[in-house]
């Protein structure tokens, strides 16, 4: 064989070495994705998506590559050349302009089908549906062609300098017949494009894309916009003229016009306006209220009550149901119990449980998670079927936490099943047989065929899959909950998801947030260290069963329009509110990144001057009533307590009722803070501050736990600090530091009430004081809290039974 044919034949079998090697990966997975949709309840919804976003991809690309590669330069340029750098041309800016798309088909898909608010901004008296649906699609088209234009343009221009085609002379362009009629049409769409983005300036200002404005500034803009669109068009003309007639000078005329236009309207005025304004207070009043009502929609605090928090009859409640722990404590102490948890197997997340399991105390729910940190440091090391088929592919049931005084009492909770496949950090797939655990056959992918085998294998890069005694078992794929959650709903960011015991099974829940950078007057909010939003939105619920894997994806309570056109959208992968499980719907928890928000606005929208800091640090949770002397079974609310100096300047609170989300906002005056505590620095570490209300009066709670700062589980609580009112109490538990607050000379200074229950609640605290008095011996104290009782019961004034006759 002559060394040609051999060369070329090694060439091609690389090449189909390499087609078959690139093709079959992507026949693999595309096998995988499609077998692993089927196993989801509304799983077609999802492939129906990949299919659109790998639809508007292609696209882009597509447009990009034969945009950028016709560029119709002939002159002085070899036919063979010019067709090579055409297409390496083509291909290098195409790829390079669609770099980032991939998630276009999200905005893409809004814009088809926007949501509807029913609600018209006071500016442009525009829907707000269409800054969240169809403003940030319109964006981005407008972005990719001024990018496109302008690579063309430049690439164009460069080409025909270096051959000669085009030239300057005195800053004028000169060119020949058909290099001006290229780039004098590049240069017209390049106007265009500009004038386009003027026309949209309007609608990008008042979403705030381009920073928070003064209404002085604003109606700068406003104006400039249809002045710089007109001198757009007319550059666009001029550019065509300049394409059939050298007139130089009328180009750079136009272009100049266009550029000073831009810069006075759009840059120069409005930023001069928006710092002499900065410092002062807006005047139009009427706006600054809009803006507050739309803020108030953008964070999804629609509704704001403006009093004391639901709260507990009296401190003795408080103290119990009251939590001390934090779930990072909760985790380390029960990673230390051993003789509860599995083999192989540690903690992965605690989570406060709004139904006690230890006579109204705080109880914490704490689930397992395969231990493969330890597992890979084993010698010798597992085998694929340890990992996979073997013990440490599954956990054991949660375990309870109760809050017994100042330790943790750890008990197994009785779900239904007994093993659990799913959960945060299940980062292995695992393989089980369906006629052991027939509940996965659902979400399971059956290994049946030895094509799905081989393809799954060669997906997941394990060859073990592919083997035949693998036939008939089950592969649960993707068992970590927010990777599984997020494939599901790429179009949301979901949040840690949160154990939660419904009806005899383990649930993981997470919330789906919709963020966005645009809507109307909105200010923006820190997102907790992500990127300032306009918007944020709470949109979909996210719910997966531990054990069988089933997956399901809810409209939240007090979903707003745009979680509402999502559902429409991608129906029934996004189920109705209806359709979520009452025991479920019952125990959500309040959304965080939404309350922090809340808290934002809360700040935000004070009317006071002085310097507020949060107290504790971040929001803490606690379970309390929902009404006030309701039989209601407690929800699980999440607070943040605003000090000013030593005072409680502000307590939001919140909590997510079946009809929606509601926050409190609770200003109680005066209302004294006790001391910062602060542990040792070697043996002591102080535990969340948590605030709340009781008998209308501020009650708090804080542990000192005997635990190194630098980190390590607590051995336990070293001292218990409670304050309610004017009281103060401390002790080595919960009983002593109660005793002691109820013994303290302060008085809860509450607003009198007469009514019965008010008054029954108070004779209750009295006797509790006295009892307390009596105990520690002050008899003078026990006798003024005596004649207290006596005067409220009424026994100073009349007899309460008649005296019996003698006999």
């Amino acid at each position: 064989m002559k060394p040609v044919v051999r060369r070329r034949a090694l060439l091609v079998g690389v090449g189909l070495l390499v087609a078959v090697l690139v093709g079959g990966r992507w026949v693999a997975l595309e096998t995988a994705e499609r077998a692993w949709g089927a196993s989801l309840p509304g799983g077609s919804a999802y492939l129906t998506a990949r299919d659109f976003a790998r639809l508007v991809s292609g696209l882009l690309l597509v447009g990009a590559i034969a945009w950028l590669g016709d560029l119709e330069i002939v002159e002085a340029v070899p036919q063979p050349l010019l067709l090579a750098g055409t297409i390496a041309c083509g291909l290098l800016f195409g790829f390079l302009l669609t770099l980032g798309t991939g998630g276009w088909w999200m905005p893409a898909a809004l814009a088809s089908r926007p949501p509807t608010f029913g609600i018209a901004d006071p500016v442009l008296q525009r829907d707000l549906g269409f800054y969240l649906g169809q403003l940030p699609w319109t964006e981005r088209l407008r972005e990719l062609a001024l990018a496109a234009v302008c690579a063309a343009t430049v690439v164009v221009a460069l080409l025909y300098l270096g051959i000669g085609s085009l030239r300057f002379r005195r800053w004028l362009p000169y060119a020949n017949a058909h290099a001006r009629a290229h780039v004098g049409v590049l240069l017209a769409l390049l106007a265009l494009t500009l004038t386009w983005g003027a026309l949209l300036d309007p609608a990008e200002s008042v979403a705030g894309l381009h920073g928070a404005l003064t209404r002085r500034a604003l109606d700068a803009r406003l104006a400039a916009a249809p002045i710089v669109a007109g001198v757009g068009v007319a550059t666009t003309v001029v550019s065509l003229v300049w394409g059939l007639r050298e007139k130089p000078l009328l180009l750079v005329t136009g272009w100049g016009a266009l550029v000073a236009a831009s810069l006075l309207g759009f840059a120069i005025v409005p930023a001069s306006l928006a710092s002499a304004g900065r410092n002062a207070a807006d005047p139009d009043t009427a706006l600054t209220a809009e803006r507050q009502r739309l803020e108030g929609l953008a964070f999804g605090v629609t509704t704001l009550v403006e009093r004391a928090p639901p709260g507990f009859p009296s401190p003795e409640v408080a103290a119990t149901a009251v939590p001390m722990w934090d779930g990072q404590r909760v985790l380390a102490a029960a990673a230390s119990r051993r003789s509860l948890i599995r083999p192989q197997s540690t903690p992965t997340a605690a989570g406060l449980s709004a139904h006690s399991f230890g006579d109204a105390r705080a109880t914490w729910l704490v689930a397992l998670r395969p231990d493969l940190d330890s597992l890979a440091l084993r010698q010798p090391p597992p085998g694929w079927d340890a990992i996979h088929r073997g013990a440490s592919a599954r956990v054991g049931r949660p375990v309870a936490a109760v809050e017994d005084d100042t330790v943790l009492t750890f008990a197994p909770v009785a779900t239904r099943d007994s093993t659990m496949w799913f959960g945060p950090r299940f980062t292995e797939f695992a393989v089980a047989t369906a006629d052991t655990w027939p509940a996965l056959r659902q979400s399971g992918i059956a290994l049946a065929g030895w094509w799905r085998r081989t393809a799954l294998a060669w997906a997941l890069q394990s060859p073990a899959l592919a083997r035949r005694e693998t036939d008939g078992l089950v592969l649960l794929w993707r068992r970590d909950v927010l990777e599984r959650l997020g494939r599901l709903a790429p179009f949301a960011t979901f949040d840690a998801a949160v154990p939660v015991l419904a009806d005899s099974a383990l649930w993981w829940v997470a919330y789906g947030y919709f963020a966005g950078e645009a809507f109307p007057l909105a200010r923006p909010v820190d997102d907790g260290g992500r990127d300032s939003v306009r918007y944020l939105h709470a949109g979909v619920v996210g719910a997966v069963n531990a054990a069988t894997g089933d997956t399901r994806l809810y409209l939240p309570p007090g979903a707003d329009s745009l979680a509402a056109a999502w559902a429409r959208l991608l129906a029934p992968l996004i189920r109705p509110l209806d359709s979520l499980p009452p025991a479920l719907r019952s125990q959500l928890p309040f959304p965080g990144r939404a309350f922090r928000a809340a808290t934002a606005l809360v700040e935000r929208w004070r009317s006071d001057t002085t310097t507020w800091s949060a107290r504790p640090r971040d929001p803490f949770e606690i379970v309390a009533p929902t009404i006030d002397g309701s039989a209601e079974p407690h929800r699980v609310w999440m607070a943040q307590g605003f000090e000013a100096g030593s005072t409680l300047a502000v307590l939001v609170a919140a909590t997510m009722t079946p009809d929606g989300p509601q926050v409190w906002k609770w200003r109680p005056g005066t209302a004294r803070l006790p001391p910062l505590l602060v542990g040792s620095p070697n043996t002591t570490a102080p535990g969340v501050p948590r605030l709340w209300t009781v008998a209308r009066a501020l009650f708090s709670e804080q542990a000192l736990f005997t635990q190194a700062p630098a980190g390590g589980p607590p051995t336990g609580i070293d001292t218990v600090f409670l304050s309610w009112g004017d009281h103060r109490g401390q002790g080595r538990s919960v009983t002593a530091a109660l005793h002691s607050l109820l013994a303290s000379s302060g008085e809860a200074r509450s607003p009198a009430d007469t009514a019965l229950a008010a008054r029954w609640r108070r004779a209750q605290q009295l006797a509790a004081q006295a009892d307390a008095a009596l105990a520690a011996g002050d008899l003078e104290r026990f006798g003024q809290l005596y004649a207290q009782l006596k005067e409220l019961l009424g026994l100073g004034r009349r007899k309460l039974a008649p005296t019996p006759e003698r006999r």
